[in-house]
């Protein structure tokens, strides 16, 4: 009623109205601005930022070692790679990719030098000359020697490494793109018909292909979502104008959240991108709220301008209870720990309050506007469905078996929130990319062949007393790199102990070796020792199964290296790296998602309880909320699929829409309760106003998530289906459940009598 009295002078006249258009859409422009600074958050670490200790710790690492976001792994497969004529292909593509001006060094096995090489002049072992010379004894050494073997070569011969460092200030997108690509041209021209395959990897190759993804399904996804709920919604309504203005509403509520992230400095990442569909679905269903509102009144009579205020009195409340409580709910997240959930919360919040005020303005204002026969002539669902009398039909099987119904949803309810108990967190990075692109291929080959290609860095670090340049730290790094082969079967570890064995013509005592390190590409060798710091690093690849089986293998070696730190007084020894916090930080972070959506859901409810004055009303609303997010749940732990980043987001937007419709029907079977004081009327009355747009509502919702089908990533086409299944729940749950609970729980009408009361 607030609503309605405070607009009523804004649209008692068509020049206000387009005075609010103007206004509305001088904002847009503003808005568009700040979406122009709006850029990509590329640096995956950072969706891993706490306060703790612990990131930064990972910060300061970074800064000491800071290669592995400034590398390119590159894997070249062929049927032999130790073989004519592919060798000597493969040697000629590693010079021409080494002689790229980018790369600053490149380590492959044509790096590995001969034992018998000058210091001032490394020869290598493998290379033209010595080939021609002998290429069986050339290839033989090469084979069998321990910097290679299962390092850079993979045990069947089919597989090898090369890892690229790139120079100073390569570190934009789009240069590290032009790198690829140069790259893949120097494999097709020097290796055309050898067979020879090259695979892009590592930290800034993942980083291209994150943007890539993320740019393609922003485009692509949006485009095939929109364009298929405008065509439902012009199909439903018949009407171009009346289709495009209840499009045109939710739109500008995502250009202002956007713009409003760009002017506050924000970057888009994997996990916020997902802000823009959540406030579109969400000021969708308002749209259709308000537009069924507004034809329902124009039906009735009304003029244009009181049409659209009378429908802001009729769901403007319940619109706006909604926003407030999504935002609210979403609110919750920021008592997480992790930082990038934190701002998700923040800009999810002002964007469903934002989104809110775009369309509760624009869809009345528009229709305000807009001829008589748009609105009159255009075709009503409601109106369809009540001359069937689907409406009267469910009523007598929902009066007539309400407790039946209400058994059924509890019982379903306690068995999916059994089956949720059992679902596990879990997180591998490659679901998170395009399953087509040459990253995942890459990683793929690299799991198979080489034990896999995430980086984790085992630090050593002098104490006071200790001394890197010694005996005892040589035998300590070789101990460990020991340790990792026959404990956990890491055969691909590499360190500085690994580099100083390659040095030729050098003392067998490899700590009178350090000082001979500056004849090796600088990066390579600061990419595993640190001078300044007194901190060496074993570098360890791991594959990508999965951060509960990798935390398992962080344990076990966080274990040895606690054992074998207390017994060194020298040194201290530690994990460090992205992948250690990636694969903690994921876990973590989805643990907090799903608690603070499930204190989102507390918290709705009490919300609503106190604005409808009514525990009852609340509490009966709880169930049809729990069921679908309990459902979606279960078919996780029955596909065994564990909780991800993007399924965790299925929760958040689904409960979004869940809430929306719930307090869309429980506001107004209130109001129409207060008119008939009769609950079983009151019920058929609700659901004769509200079900034809929660149909309307769940069939475009669905056609948007529909478009996630299409993605080429494997967590965004399953979260589109779980929340196909999450938006046939809550339309069951609310269609059929929640009345059945109202009707329960008050007193007993004849329902044959109250619908031929109705009628």
């Amino acid at each position: 009623m607030l609503i309605g009295n405070s607009l009523q002078e804004i649209f008692s006249t068509d020049r206000p109205s387009r005075l609010l258009l103007a206004g509305l859409m001088l904002v847009t422009l503003m808005m568009l601005l700040g979406m122009a600074k709006l850029q990509f958050n590329d640096d995956y670490k950072s969706l891993f930022k706490t306060d703790r200790e612990e990131y930064q710790e990972l910060e300061s690492f970074l800064n000491r070692f800071p290669a592995d976001d400034q590398e390119l792994v590159i894997l070249f497969r062929a049927d032999r790679i130790l073989a004519e004529p592919t060798i000597f292909q493969l040697q000629e593509v590693v010079e021409k990719i080494e002689g790229t001006p980018a790369i600053e060094s490149l380590f492959s096995i044509f790096s590995i030098p001969e034992p018998n090489s000058s210091i001032r002049r490394i020869d290598p072992l493998l290379s033209v000359e010595s080939m021609e010379e002998d290429l069986e004894a050339s290839l033989l050494a090469i084979g069998g020697h321990p910097m290679v073997r299962n390092k850079l070569l993979s045990e069947d011969g089919r597989l090898t490494i090369a890892v690229a460092i790139l120079e100073e200030g390569y570190v934009g997108l789009d240069q590290i793109s032009e790198i690829i690509e140069r790259i893949h041209t120097i494999t097709d021209q020097v290796g055309d018909g050898a067979g020879l395959e090259v695979f892009v990897t590592g930290n800034a190759a993942i980083r291209v292909a994150l943007k890539s993804q993320s740019t393609r399904d922003q485009i692509l996804l949006n485009s095939i979502g929109g364009l298929l709920a405008f065509s439902i919604t012009l199909f439903l309504f018949r009407s171009f104008k009346l289709s495009l203005i209840i499009t045109a509403g939710p739109l500008i509520g995502v250009i202002w959240t956007l713009g409003c992230m760009g002017f506050m400095g924000s970057k888009l990442n994997v996990i916020n991108q997902m802000i823009s569909p959540l406030v579109m679905v969400i000021g969708f269903t308002d749209a259709i709220h308000l537009m069924f509102a507004i034809q329902r009144r124009r039906i009735q009579g009304l003029s244009r301008v009181s049409a659209s205020i009378a429908a802001i009195k009729d769901v403007g409340m319940a619109c706006m209870l909604t926003s407030i409580t999504t935002a609210i709910g979403f609110a919750v997240l920021i008592l997480t720990d992790s930082t990038v959930i934190q701002e998700l919360a923040l800009h999810a919040s002002i964007g469903v309050l934002l989104t809110f005020v775009a369309v509760v303005i624009f869809i009345p204002a528009s229709a305000a506007l807009l001829e008589d026969d748009v609105i009159l002539n255009s075709s009503r669902l409601d109106i369809r469905l009540t001359d069937n009398r689907i409406l009267n039909k469910v009523l007598i099987v929902i009066g007539e078996n309400a407790v039946a119904v209400v058994s059924v949803g509890v019982v379903l309810t306690a068995f999916a929130v059994y089956q949720a108990q059992q679902l596990t967190t879990d997180f591998k990075f490659r679901e998170n990319l395009p399953q087509s692109h040459e990253v995942s291929e890459a990683m793929r080959l690299a799991d198979r062949h080489l034990n896999g290609i995430q980086p984790l860095n085992v630090v050593i670090q002098a104490n006071s007393g200790g001394v890197l340049e010694s005996t005892q730290a040589v035998e300590l790094i070789t101990r460990v790199q020991v340790d990792l082969i026959e404990q956990f079967g890491l055969t691909n570890s590499i360190s500085v102990v690994d580099l100083l064995r390659v040095l030729p013509g050098g003392s067998e005592d490899l700590s009178q070796q350090f000082s001979r390190l500056v004849y090796l590409p600088s990066k390579l060798v600061n990419r595993f020792y640190h001078e300044q710091s007194g901190e060496a690093v074993i570098l360890v690849r791991l594959p990508d199964n999965g951060a509960n089986m990798q935390l398992e293998t962080i344990r076990q070696l966080e274990e040895l290296l606690l054992r074998l730190t207390e017994e060194s007084d020298q040194f201290s020894l530690r994990l460090q790296g992205i992948s250690l916090a990636a694969a903690k930080g994921s876990v973590d972070m989805i643990q907090d998602l799903l608690v603070s959506i499930l204190s989102a859901v507390v918290i709705i409810f009490l919300v609503l309880s106190l604005f409808l004055k009514s525990i009852k009303l609340g509490l009966i609303s709880f169930l049809p909320n729990i069921l679908p997010l309990a459902t979606v749940a279960a078919l996780l732990v029955v596909n065994d699929q564990p909780l991800q980043y993007a399924t965790i987001m299925v929760f958040t937007i689904c409960l979004g829409i869940i809430v929306d419709d719930g307090i869309h029907m429980i506001v107004r079977y209130q109001k129409e309760f207060h008119k008939v004081r009769n609950t079983t009327i009151a019920v058929h009355r609700t659901l004769q106003a509200i079900a034809p747009v929660l149909l309307v509502t769940t069939l475009i919702l669905l056609a948007g998530f529909v478009s996630m089908l299409t993605s080429s990533t494997e967590v965004i086409v399953r979260m589109g289906y779980l929340s196909c299944v999450a938006l046939i729940m809550a339309l069951l749950a609310d269609l059929v459940l929640l009345p059945s609970l109202i009707v329960a729980t008050s007193s007993k009408d004849r329902v044959e009598d109250c619908i031929e009361e109705q009628l």
